[in-house]
C-alpha cells in the first residue's frame, strides 16, 4: 500500500531539480528537501527502518545519464539482467532477487516492457528489502521508485543539447509556468538518437513528452494531474553467447543478431492524478488513480546453441552457433486506484500516526508470440558471426495468443507509535485478494488462479541522539505465480513464494548535517522457491526450494566540505541456494548476483564556474547459471565530468565514461548451456552537453 503524501527527507539528499545551469557552489548548511512524490514513507527517511537509496536530479545531471538503468549505477545491491524471450527494457535484481516487476513511478506500479527515460525523473528512491506491506506483489529485494518532476509555483525555462562520440543527439526541455497563486503547469519533452560505442549496428532512438498540472498548492486541497508519453524504436542488443563457462572472446564489436530485421519498439501512455485533502493538522486524505496502456513490439536474435552443444574441450573455431529468434508483441493495460486515510492522534502521551488504505489494480497483459525460426537459419561460426546472413524475413507464424488479466484488492492498517523523543514502533499488516485469469485461444487453456495473503511488517527505531537513528525490522514479501501477468500449466495451482527479511541498522548525519550515512546487516530468505520436478520435466513446479540472501550495505550522500560532493555506497552479498531439486545448485550463489559491489562519485566545484569529477563501479564475479559452472567477470569502469560556467544562463559539461576503455559485461541471461548471453559495456564514449536556462 502505497501513502502517497509528501514528506521532508529528514538527511541531506542534494537535490536541484529547479536550479538554473550555472548554480555557483555556496556554503551548504543542513540540507533538508522536501520531496513531491507521491512517497511509499510516512516518516523522515532517517528514521525509515531500511536502507532506502535516493539518487537526485543533481547526481544524475552531473553524470548526464540518461535513463534510468545508468542511474542505478549509483545503487550497489543492483545488477542488470539481459532479455528474455524476446522481451526487452528495464531488468534487475535487486539484492540477489528479480525485480524486474518492481518498477514503481509515484509510488504506483508501473508496469511494461520499456527503457526508462530519465527526462521527467525528478529523482529515484530504491528502497531495499522486502516489503509486500507498502507495495503488495514482488519487492522480495526491494523497490525502484520513479520521482517525476511536477509544477512549481515559479516560472522557469530550461533544457539541454548533447553530441558525443557514440554519435548521440540528445535534447531536452524543461518549461515551467505558474497560473496562479496555488496552480502552475510544468511540461518536459525529450528527443535522444545514438548508437553505443564499439557495438556495431546497436542503435537507441527515443522521444517522449510530460505535461503536467497542480491546482490548490499550499491549500488544504490539492490536485495534481500529469501524462508521460514515450516511444522508442531501437535495434536492440542481445549481446554475446557463453562458451565452456565464459562469455565467448570475441571482439566487442561482434555481433550475433540480424540487425537488418532486428528491432525493439515500445509505446507508452500513463495518465495519473493525485487528489491530497487536508481536514486539519491531524486528519488527511489522499487518493490516487491510474490509467497506463503499454505497447510493445520485439523482434530480437539471439546466439543459439541448438541441438549442437559443443563437447567440452572443443576448439572455438570448429564451433557454430545459430540464430534464436523470439519474437512478441503486445499490450499492457493497467487501472489502478490508491486512497489512503491518515490520522495522528494522542493517547496517554504516545503519539500515533494511523494509516489506513485501500487499493484497487487491474492489469491485463494481451500477448502474441510468434515462431522463432531457430530450424530455420543455418549456423554461423562463433568466432566470427555473419550479421547479413540470409534469413526468412521476420516472425509471421503465431504460436500463442495469450491473454492475462489480474485484479487485486488490497487493505492497509498500520499504526506509527513514538514513545517520546527517541523510541518510535511501527506495526503494520497489508492484506491482498490477487486474482489471476489466464486464456490462450490457441490451445485453448483456461487457467485461474487466486491467492488470499497477509503481509505483516514491524520495526523499532531508536533515536539516542538527535542526528543517529538506529533501528531494527522484520519485513515479509509474497511472489505469485502470476506476478509477471502470466500463467501456465506448470504454476496455475502454486501458492505465492513468500520472503521474510530480517535487518539492523543504523543512520546518522555528520559535518553539521551536510552529509548523510546510513549502513546495516540483512537476511532474506525465500522459504519455498518455485522449483521444476526433477524426474518430470513437464509437470508442474514445486514449492520445495528454499534461497538466501546474507549481506551488508554502506554509503554516503552528501558533502564532505563547502565545495566536495560525494555519492558512495558499497554492498557485500553472501546468497546461496540452500535447497532445491536441483542438487547440484545447492550451495551455489543465486544467479547474476555480486558477491562484492561499489560505487564512488567525487566533484569538487571549485568556484562559480569550474566543476570537476570522477568516479568508478566496481561489480564483482556473479554466476550466470544454477550450477555455479558459468561465470560473468568482475570489473572496474571509471568515468568524469568537466563543467564550466559560461554566463548565468549556459554551462557546458564534459562527460567521459569508461575511460580505461574496459571490455566488460553488464547484462547476463542464461536459461541453459544452449541459450545464453551477456551484454557487453560500452566502449570509451566522450558527451558534451549545454545546460541552458533562460
Amino acid at each position: 500500500m502505497f501513502y502517497l503524501a509528501s514528506f521532508s527527507l529528514g538527511v541531506p539528499w542534494v537535490v536541484h531539480a529547479d536550479d538554473d545551469a550555472t548554480k555557483p557552489p555556496q556554503d551548504l548548511p543542513r540540507v533538508v528537501v522536501t520531496a513531491s512524490s507521491m512517497s511509499a514513507i510516512a516518516t523522515s527517511l532517517q528514521d525509515t527502518p531500511q536502507n532506502v537509496t535516493v539518487v537526485s536530479a543533481e547526481v544524475m545531471k552531473q553524470q548526464a545519464v540518461n535513463n534510468l538503468q545508468d542511474a542505478l549505477k549509483n545503487v550497489p545491491g543492483i545488477t542488470l539482467n539481459a532479455g528474455e524471450g524476446g522481451t526487452h527494457g528495464d531488468n534487475i535484481n535487486l539484492r540477489g532477487f528479480s525485480a524486474s516487476d518492481d518498477f514503481f513511478l509515484d509510488g504506483l506500479r508501473d508496469t511494461g516492457f520499456y527503457t526508462r527515460d530519465s527526462f521527467n525523473i525528478e529523482n529515484i528512491e530504491v528502497y531495499k528489502g522486502p516489503a509486500s506491506t507498502l507495495f503488495g506483489r514482488g519487492s522480495t529485494g526491494g523497490v525502484v521508485n520513479q520521482v517525476s518532476k511536477t509544477p512549481q509555483l515559479t516560472d522557469f525555462t530550461q533544457g539541454s543539447v548533447a553530441v558525443g562520440t557514440n554519435n548521440e543527439v540528445r535534447g531536452t526541455v524543461d518549461v515551467n509556468y505558474a497560473l496562479s497563486n496555488s496552480s502552475a503547469f510544468r511540461f518536459n519533452a525529450m528527443g535522444l538518437k545514438s548508437d553505443v560505442e564499439d557495438r556495431d549496428f546497436v542503435k537507441n532512438r527515443r522521444s517522449g513528452f510530460a505535461p503536467s498540472f497542480a491546482f490548490g498548492l499550499g491549500e488544504d486541497v490539492t490536485l495534481k494531474v500529469n501524462y508521460l508519453h514515450q516511444e522508442q524504436n531501437d535495434i536492440p542488443d542481445y549481446g554475446i553467447p557463453f562458451a565452456f563457462g565464459r562469455p565467448v572472446p570475441v571482439p566487442r564489436d561482434t555481433n550475433y543478431g540480424l540487425p537488418e530485421d532486428d528491432r525493439f519498439q515500445s509505446r507508452v501512455d500513463v495518465l495519473t492524478g493525485l487528489l491530497t485533502v487536508k481536514f486539519n493538522d491531524d486528519l488527511w486524505f489522499t487518493d490516487a488513480v491510474r490509467v497506463g496502456n503499454y505497447w510493445f513490439n520485439s523482434r530480437e536474435t539471439a546466439a543459439h546453441y541448438g541441438d549442437t552443444l559443443p563437447a567440452p574441450g572443443t576448439p572455438l573455431d570448429d564451433v557454430l552457433t545459430f540464430r534464436d529468434r523470439p519474437s512478441v508483441k503486445g499490450t499492457v493495460k493497467t487501472l489502478m486506484n490508491n486512497a489512503n486515510l491518515h490520522a495522528e492522534f494522542d493517547t496517554g502521551g504516545i503519539q500515533h500516526h494511523v494509516i489506513a488504505g485501500l487499493e484497487l489494480d487491474r492489469e491485463e497483459a494481451d500477448l502474441t508470440r510468434f515462431a522463432n525460426q531457430l530450424d530455420q537459419i543455418p549456423g554461423t561460426p562463433i568466432l566470427n558471426p555473419d550479421p547479413f546472413e540470409p534469413f526468412p524475413g521476420h516472425q509471421t507464424q503465431v504460436t500463442q495468443r495469450p491473454d492475462t488479466v489480474t485484479k487485486t484488492i488490497s487493505g492497509l492498517i498500520e499504526d506509527i507509535v513514538d514513545f517520546g523523543p527517541q523510541w518510535e514502533l511501527t506495526g503494520a499488516v497489508r492484506l491482498d485478494r490477487f486474482d489471476a485469469d489466464f486464456k490462450e485461444p490457441i490451445t485453448n487453456a483456461h487457467l485461474t488462479h487466486t491467492d488470499t495473503i497477509a503481509s505483516p511488517r514491524a520495526s523499532l527505531v531508536y533515536r539516542p541522539v538527535d542526528d543517529l537513528s538506529l533501528y531494527a525490522s522484520y519485513g515479509t514479501s509474497y511472489d505469485p505465480s502470476a506476478e509477471s501477468l502470466s500463467l501456465s500449466t506448470k504454476t496455475a495451482s502454486l501458492d505465492p513464494e513468500k520472503d521474510r527479511t530480517f535487518e539492523v541498522g543504523a543512520k546518522s548525519t555528520a559535518l553539521d548535517g551536510r552529509l548523510a550515512l546510513q549502513a546495516g546487516v540483512f537476511q532474506t530468505q525465500m522459504t519455498n522457491a518455485r522449483v521444476g520436478d526433477p524426474t518430470n520435466p513437464t509437470a508442474p513446479q514445486l514449492l520445495a526450494g528454499k534461497e538466501r540472501v546474507r549481506g551488508f550495505e554502506a554509503d554516503a550522500t552528501g558533502y564532505l566540505s563547502d565545495h566536495w560532493e560525494i555519492t558512495a555506497g558499497y554492498t557485500h552479498l553472501n546468497s546461496e541456494t540452500v535447497k532445491s531439486t536441483d542438487l547440484a545448485s545447492v550451495g551455489a550463489p543465486l544467479l547474476n548476483t555480486a558477491p562484492n559491489q561499489a560505487n564512488l562519485w567525487l566533484v569538487d566545484e571549485i568556484d562559480e564556474t569550474w566543476s570537476f569529477g570522477g568516479g568508478f563501479n566496481y561489480l564483482d564475479r556473479r554466476a550466470a547459471d544454477v550450477d555455479n559452472t558459468a561465470h560473468v567477470p568482475s570489473y572496474v569502469t571509471f568515468d568524469a565530468m568537466a563543467r564550466v560556467k559560461i554566463s548565468d544562463s549556459l554551462a557546458l559539461q564534459l562527460n567521459g565514461y569508461n575511460l580505461a576503455n574496459k571490455i566488460y559485461f553488464a547484462n547476463s541471461y542464461f536459461s541453459s548451456p544452449a541459450e545464453n548471453h551477456v551484454v557487453p559495456g560500452a566502449g570509451r564514449t566522450v558527451l558534451l552537453t549545454a545546460n541552458f536556462s533562460l
